[in-house]
């Protein structure tokens, strides 16, 4: 829906406008085999290339601020992610925070707009895990603590791999930590992936145990028409776009954790596989702090 919404929007906005994209999701390039965020697919579409005056800059808006909670007034806070230019010597940034702050809704305001937008997408993935753990009666708060951790480590990994000038302090804002705690914990990702493990149980309690990838996207079809409500599920199409990228690159094994939850959700492997994506060595759960060079 977005590049005929774009061009659309480009016809009639002022050449000084901003934009800030609340979108959790990220695209895949198939020529460099890398990750797209969608605040800079929003720029080059707003952008001229033929005029300077028309350089669109997008931020975004990401924190742990489940909609409905919103909406009823419960404090929470959100993480506005922006480099726009002063005007008139007015910080742009300050005054864009300043539209969505409130008493209810506390906003801050950080430089790293990758590494803000990408965990945006990739704490869905998580969520899906978190899921499919609390669908087996026999784990627990544990497990679940567990796999937020690696799959924070993983998140971080994967941010510092394909983005540059991604910040640590990224991380512990709310667009980082915060919201991976309570995506895994109340986010619709959570429960549709809940709702696909009991259905799986239930269907090897039945001798079907073994799913094909057609029965799988079937199935979170189904979840997500009865249990959204006219909402989509944001996890399961960034697990995808994060596999293209991780197995165009043949970096799979470097994130046990997205493998998993992918092979679940997709290629039919039993919900009890989440388990492994989190039994990883010591050494290989450490997080690199230098980013590696991605070679394009």
């Amino acid at each position: 829906f977005l590049p005929p919404l774009l061009r659309t929007v480009k016809q009639v906005v002022h050449p000084s406008c901003r934009g800030v994209s609340l979108i959790k999701g990220m695209d895949f390039d198939s020529s460099t085999k890398s990750p797209i965020l969608i605040s800079q697919a929003i720029e080059k579409a707003m952008s001229d290339e033929l005029s300077v005056t028309r350089n669109f800059s997008c931020g975004v808006l990401m924190g742990a601020n489940v909609a409905n909670e919103v909406a009823q007034g419960q404090i929470c806070e959100s993480t506005l992610a922006s480099n726009f230019k002063d005007i008139d010597d007015l910080d742009m940034n300050e005054q864009t925070r300043r539209i969505f702050d409130s008493p209810s809704l506390r906003v801050q305001h950080v430089h790293d707009v990758a590494g803000a937008e990408a965990c945006g997408a990739l704490k869905n993935v998580i969520a899906l895990g978190a899921g499919f753990i609390d669908g087996l009666d026999d784990l627990g708060s544990n497990t679940k603590a567990a796999l937020m951790r690696v799959g924070l480590l993983e998140m971080i990994k994967f941010c510092k791999l394909f983005f540059e000038d991604v910040k640590d302090y990224t991380f512990l804002e709310s667009c980082g930590m915060a919201d991976l705690i309570t995506t895994c914990y109340g986010g619709r990702n959570r429960k549709c992936a809940e709702a696909y493990a009991r259905a799986r149980v239930k269907d090897g309690q039945a001798g079907n145990d073994q799913w094909e990838s057609k029965q799988c996207d079937e199935q979170w079809r189904h979840i997500e028409d009865e249990l959204l409500n006219g909402q989509k599920l944001q996890g399961t199409l960034a697990c995808k776009e994060a596999y293209l990228v991780l197995s165009s690159r043949n970096m799979l094994n470097g994130f046990p954790l997205i493998r998993a939850i992918h092979e679940i959700s997709f290629q039919g492997a039993h919900i009890e596989h989440i388990v492994d994506g989190i039994r990883v060595s010591g050494k290989e759960r450490q997080p690199r702090h230098r980013r590696e060079k991605i070679i394009q």
